[in-house]
């Protein structure tokens, strides 16, 4: 009975352990981030504040291929993104920088995408230039506290909207 469970034990871990690795997968390029309209810190240094939107952007990317069928690689390459908000200098004692966020400064992004088979034939691709006017209207899938949760919302809409079969994954 030991050695059956032991059996069952190592199965089970490695179900929960190899699921991951079946799913979809991405990989983001950043190409000319410097030329980009704005990934401006408020109050944190340029390379920290750029590094961590890159970073969140790849783990939202990532987590949303996952949810395409085993095998698949979404790669893309994003060539510009413009944040919600505006970046504003504040004159007085403490001379910070805060953005602001508004309607008229919608988050933006473009990027190309491939859509690559197990096999790496390539089964969609695309010039993507997303943008969303009504941000900060109505009802959202995330919260405030998530952070770039107005791009991710945007991001969002085109992957579900790119790949409808994704959509009941959520």
């Amino acid at each position: 009975m030991k050695k059956v469970m032991n059996v069952i034990a190592v199965m089970f871990t490695a179900a929960i352990f190899t699921a991951p690795a079946l799913a979809g997968q991405a990989e983001i390029e950043w190409v000319k981030p410097d030329k980009f309209t704005d990934i401006k810190q408020a109050n944190e240094s340029r390379s920290n504040f750029q590094k961590r939107v890159f970073k969140e952007f790849d783990q939202h990317f990532m987590a949303l291929a996952a949810k395409l069928p085993n095998g698949q690689t979404l790669k893309v390459s994003v060539t510009n993104l413009d944040l919600a908000g505006d970046v504003r200098y504040m004159v007085g004692p403490n001379n910070a920088t805060i953005r602001i966020v508004d309607d008229l400064y919608f988050p933006k992004m473009k990027f190309d995408y491939q859509l690559l088979a197990a096999d790496n034939s390539v089964i969609s691709s695309n010039k993507v230039d997303i943008k969303d006017m009504a941000f900060n209207f109505g009802i959202r899938r995330s919260t405030s506290s998530n952070a770039f949760h107005y791009e991710k919302n945007m991001i969002d809409d085109w992957f579900y909207d790119t790949f409808p079969t994704t959509k009941d994954k959520k």
